[in-house]
């Protein structure tokens, strides 16, 4: 999946933030900053979508989708990382993602599911980052997918990137829910066969293959 997207330009922010700014939102000791400082060149607020700039209602508790452009000191980023920002900003994120390249920098979308707390209002739940590939940040660039409101743009904007697609009448939040748990049995299943590969007894070889074929499907169950 290598969708970019061209944001109205009535959306247009181009503000820089400074890590700063979020380290008194978030917090966060020692490690998260040494991620900052060998990953982040420079964080900017590129543009915000809400009523006004896109034209669409707020719907579902999405009054506001944020888009901000991490451009990176390599090629790669710590999910870490993007966590931090988006437990230092109340509203959904979307994520570009910018890598210096030989023949030009390269983009990528990244975004997690955000909602905020039913216990407390004030604070966020954020699920897994997902990503998509990389792609020329000079390329044409695909409009906006299509909505009726806020949330539809959000959900179109997570789908873009979500490896699954939703069930019948599957809502955005379940389908969100569901494809952490795929990320989590995933993980889950690599490690099985990692074990499996380093283990020489033949009868713990038998009950970790059986582990296997157990999480296996219930993998299959989660994305068919």
């Amino acid at each position: 999946m290598s969708t970019l997207f061209a944001w109205p330009p009535a959306a247009k922010v181009e503000s820089r933030i400074p890590r700063d700014r979020l380290f008194r939102q978030a917090g966060g000791g020692k490690a998260i900053r040494a991620l900052y400082d060998t990953q982040v060149e420079r964080i900017d607020w590129a543009f915000k979508l809400f009523e006004r700039s896109v034209n669409l209602p707020p719907a579902g508790g999405v009054d506001e989708i944020e888009v901000f452009r991490l451009t990176l000191r390599g090629d790669r980023i710590d999910d870490r990382v993007l966590a931090h920002i988006d437990k230092a900003v109340p509203h959904p994120i979307v994520f570009e993602l910018v890598r210096h390249a030989p023949d030009g920098d390269e983009a990528m979308l990244s975004a997690a599911y955000k909602r905020r707390s039913e216990a407390d209002k004030s604070q966020a739940v954020t699920l897994e980052h997902w990503h998509g590939d990389w792609a020329s940040d000079t390329q044409a660039r695909a409009p906006l997918p299509q909505a009726a409101s806020l949330k539809g743009l959000y959900a179109g904007l997570l789908r873009s990137l979500w490896p699954h697609g939703p069930r019948g009448g599957e809502t955005l939040r379940a389908q969100a829910e569901r494809l952490s748990r795929i990320a989590t049995q995933g993980k889950a299943v690599e490690r099985l066969q990692l074990k499996l590969r380093r283990e020489g007894d033949f009868a713990r070889k038998t009950e970790i293959n059986r582990e296997l074929r157990a999480a296996q499907a219930v993998l299959k169950e989660l994305t068919e």
